[in-house]
């Protein structure tokens, strides 16, 4: 004989209920973080933190610098103040600012990942709408082929970044006078690519500190007064490593590149073309087969893009 209890498939019915319930909310810890944010006004303040896989901070969003998209999220106005970190693997950043001043503090930016495969693109200005000056950009990543790329539009400003990982990118237009990039590749496998470029009336500065193997990178500055330092010139300060390819293109009167390296099958090509005399380069290698190509004077060619020569 068979008993039946009334009222138990009822039971079972909220059981199950309750049961999917508490596994939802387990169930939506897996889904990536996303934050758009669309700001209009002076004087913003903005911080955003995300800590898992897969991150998104929605701005300037799929395509090349300086190209916004329908839903490109963008912090407008003057003297904005954003911070923003990304822990996990895969995180992304498209960020869009738009200042709308030419004299003070336009943005500064700063922006903390940790994790590999992070690509971040930061925008300010650079499709040239309304004017900008002294922007700050601090970026700091952590993890394997990270990828970053950023397009300033504006005098004065700073790109500071340092990335430690293999197979790091970073890749930087500024256009405006005064403007300083300085990229720190503080891991030691190599592997690494920069490609930098500004433009404008003169008196820019680049920096690249690495050490490693394997290291491609393109540096172009148009104008007068411009510094391009890569390794260094100095003792202590060269590059360490071997197979690494560094091109120097400065375009204009009186620029100036200083170079270091220290180890075998290295490349170095600079090319300084201008109107009048007055370039200078200053190159120091220690190693075997290593080689050199400098190129200076008002018959040189001036070149739009860096050319590397294998």
């Amino acid at each position: 004989m068979v008993t039946c209890k009334k009222g138990g498939g009822e039971l079972s019915r909220k059981l199950l209920t309750i049961l999917m319930l508490a596994v939802m909310p387990t169930l939506g810890y897996a889904v990536d973080n996303s934050i758009y944010i669309d700001q209009t006004g002076d004087n913003a303040v903005i911080n955003i933190t995300q800590d898992g896989a897969g991150n998104t901070v929605k701005g300037v969003v799929n395509g090349a610098p300086g190209t916004r998209g329908v839903d490109a999220a963008t912090i407008g106005a003057s003297n904005a103040n954003i911070a923003i970190t990304q822990v996990g693997s895969g995180n992304s950043l498209a960020l869009g600012v738009n200042a709308t001043v030419a004299t003070g503090r336009s943005a500064d930016i700063v922006y903390n990942v940790t994790g590999q495969g992070s690509t971040a693109l930061i925008d300010v200005n650079a499709s040239g709408q309304g004017s900008a000056s002294n922007i700050i950009i601090g970026v700091d990543q952590t993890g394997n082929q990270s990828k970053l790329t950023a397009d300033v539009q504006g005098s004065g400003s700073t790109l500071s970044v340092t990335t430690a990982g293999v197979g790091d990118s970073v890749s930087s237009t500024m256009r405006g006078d005064n403007n300083e990039s300085n990229i720190t590749f503080s891991g030691t496998g190599g592997g690494n690519t920069a490609t930098l470029d500004q433009s404008g009336t003169g008196n820019n500065t680049i920096g690249i500190t690495t050490s490693g193997t394997g290291n491609l990178f393109d540096v172009l500055q148009a104008g007068y007064g411009n510094t391009a330092s890569v390794g260094g010139y100095a003792s202590g300060s060269t590059l360490n490593g071997n197979d690494n390819q560094v091109q120097i293109v400065q375009n204009g009167d009186g620029n100036t590149a200083n170079l270091g390296i220290s180890g075998s099958t290295n490349y170095v090509g600079i090319n300084q073309g201008s109107s009048a005399a007055g370039q200078s380069a200053s190159v120091k290698i220690n190693g075997s087969g290593n080689s050199i190509n400098i190129s200076q004077g008002m018959n040189v060619p001036l070149l739009t893009l860096p050319t590397r020569t294998p």
